[in-house]
């Protein structure tokens, strides 16, 4: 049906995103959420490919450019507007297989105590990505001894391979990255201490009348999502099952979740 809000151009810098805007295709997390949040069918949006670094400058000039997927910053909402949260991206987690023990393991993990308990396991890592700051910094102080190198590209798929092959003990993944791979044998997932355990993706948007009529419209299809119960099943749709009820607490406390 028409809207009654001129155009408003959502930007994003994720050609796969972009692909399932257009077709209007629920094929990942980020593209699902959005999807429900923004209504592309009811409101006037153009969705674009645009690398962050030009969409700021766009911005600047005041065009009524948002951005799909940000976190909101103290420093960006001097400059910004910002929707509620629309998704939530699991942190990389420390993964082993079930059958490993774990009773000297604290919650959330440290590398230094995860060593100091088990000595002779060894944590598979790539050469050809950065983890993050904080996380490569935990990497870095962790014994060459307890560090087996995946070198090369293709660095996602050989790192899951050396794991279902049992190479290593222990392998650091975002939960998503499981959500179209397939691992016999049951596995179990750990927060890492000094990281946190997830971001919150939102709108950000030019702060203007015309945007912040857009986003009071948004943040109420928001809020009628997660009385719904949408929001929520979205992301169990692309989570793995053993996390479900991590995921469910998380959205609980930072969507305003009432469960039923």
């Amino acid at each position: 049906m028409p809207s009654v809000y001129a155009q408003i151009l959502i930007h994003t810098d994720n050609q796969h995103d972009l692909a399932s805007f257009m077709q209007g295709e629920m094929r990942s997390l980020s593209s699902a959420t959005n999807l429900l949040a923004l209504a592309p069918e009811e409101n006037d949006i153009e969705f674009v490919f645009v690398p962050l670094k030009r969409s700021l400058q766009f911005m600047k000039k005041g065009e009524p450019i948002c951005v799909i997927n940000k976190i909101k910053t103290t420093k960006r909402e001097k400059q910004f507007i910002f929707s509620a949260p629309i998704n939530l991206f699991l942190s990389r987690r420390l993964y082993q297989y079930a059958d490993l023990d774990f009773e000297k393991m604290a919650i959330p993990v440290s590398f230094d105590r995860l060593f100091e308990a088990y000595p002779n396991r060894q944590l598979i890592i790539s050469d050809q990505i950065s983890y993050g700051n904080k996380l490569d910094a935990l990497i870095d102080g962790v014994s060459n001894h307890n560090k087996i190198i995946r070198r090369g590209a293709s660095h996602s798929s050989g790192i899951l391979d050396m794991f279902r092959e049992q190479r290593g003990d222990y392998v650091l993944l975002f939960p998503l990255e499981l959500s179209n791979t397939s691992i016999e044998k049951p596995i179990l997932s750990f927060e890492i201490a000094g990281i946190e355990p997830y971001i919150v993706g939102r709108l950000m948007c030019v702060d203007s009348t015309k945007t912040r009529r857009f986003i009071q419209h948004v943040n109420k299809r928001i809020n009628a999502l997660n009385v719904e119960g949408k929001l929520l099943q979205a992301h169990l749709n692309y989570y793995p099952k053993e996390i479900h009820s991590q995921v469910t607490n998380y959205l609980t406390e930072e969507f305003k979740v009432t469960l039923n």
